[in-house]
């Protein structure tokens, strides 16, 4: 028995095939021997297929799968036959591409039984849809979720360490607020300039611009930058931003910024697999090193792969600070 035919059995004088035809949601019919009778223009396009090709074939030849997986739609199949609508909420078919490459495509179908005028139901109706972009959003909605929790319990794991260290630090309740909230309102800028660069991670010389004009003010002469930018990676990123800060806040308290003829020069380079960065604080003649462990001395030790040595000269203070550069994303680097 031809399409046709079939069609008009199926039917009886409704004109189905010009109805379906026309219809953009994919739909196929089956009959008791799972055996294609039908299939819409939209079903043979989504499908990658021609009838001619499917015509009177049993549909798990069509798309063969493994068979811990092709049981349960084929139950799912059986069950129509026995009156009853089901549904496959999410199934991967591999569809076979024009250049012969195979595509995992996922689908969620309902399925409909068909009965004769004496009630017996012969043939099954098939209509799918194709959700391979549904999915795949969710993953990615998954995976960004997952991510934000992860940044979340990571964040709220810093801000907790920098509050327990600024009060063993802190020689008043008055002082360990301010310095707090600073150290705080640093922690916010550099998180929102990692989301506005979609968490690609922030260059080293955005980040020391951003501490220091936080610090003294947009545009000050008061500190000189020099050398390659290198971009860091969010780890990186997020590191810098609070060690910059809190080398700038000891200047401002003791160093260079204390001071109205006191400079800033801050130099780094890379070599090889190391980044070397030199804070320059000059024209605060007399520094001394400090006689108790500050919130600065502490943060260096929460970096175990991080070297900072200082040198106290006549005219200031300097310090060296050396760090790792990842081997695998060369230019960032990882404290």
């Amino acid at each position: 028995m031809d399409q046709v035919s079939q069609t008009q059995e199926i039917t009886g004088d409704l004109s189905f095939r010009e109805v379906a035809d026309r219809w953009t949601v994919p739909l196929m019919v089956l009959d008791r021997e799972l055996c294609f009778v039908y299939a819409n223009r939209a079903y043979l396009t989504a499908t990658n297929t021609e009838w001619a090709n499917i015509r009177q074939k049993y549909i798990f030849e069509i798309f063969p799968d493994v068979e811990e997986r092709r049981d349960p739609v084929e139950a799912k199949f059986r069950q129509v036959f026995q009156g009853v609508q089901t549904r496959l909420e999410v199934q991967p078919y591999e569809l076979k591409q024009p250049d012969g490459t195979v595509q995992t495509r996922m689908w969620q179908a309902v399925q409909d039984p068909y009965r004769n005028d004496d009630g017996v139901v012969t043939h099954m109706i098939q209509r799918a849809e194709d959700i391979t972009a549904q999915v795949e959003l969710k993953r990615q909605n998954d995976v960004m979720q997952n991510e934000l929790d992860h940044r979340i319990r990571n964040m709220f794991a810093v801000i907790m360490a920098t509050s327990r260290i600024s009060g063993e630090s802190a020689e008043s309740v008055d002082a360990f607020v301010d310095d707090f909230n600073e150290r705080l309102a640093s922690m916010s800028r550099v998180y929102s300039n990692l989301t506005r660069s979609d968490w690609t991670g922030l260059s080293l010389r955005k980040i020391m611009i951003e501490e220091l004009d936080a610090m003294l003010g947009r545009g000050s002469q008061r500190y000189t930058l020099r050398g390659s930018d290198a971009i860091l990676t969010v780890k990186g990123s997020k590191d810098a931003a609070l060690i910059v800060h809190e080398l700038a806040a000891n200047a401002r308290k003791f160093g260079c910024f204390s001071t109205p003829d006191g400079h800033l020069t801050v130099e780094w380079t890379l070599k090889g697999d190391l980044l070397r960065v030199t804070w320059t604080e000059t024209g605060v003649p007399g520094i001394q090193p400090p006689t108790r462990v500050g919130f600065g001395t502490r943060l260096f030790d929460m970096f175990p792969k991080l070297v900072a040595t200082r040198t106290f000269t006549e005219d200031g203070v300097q310090i060296l600070v050396e760090a790792p550069l990842l081997k695998e994303d060369v230019g960032a680097f990882s404290v």
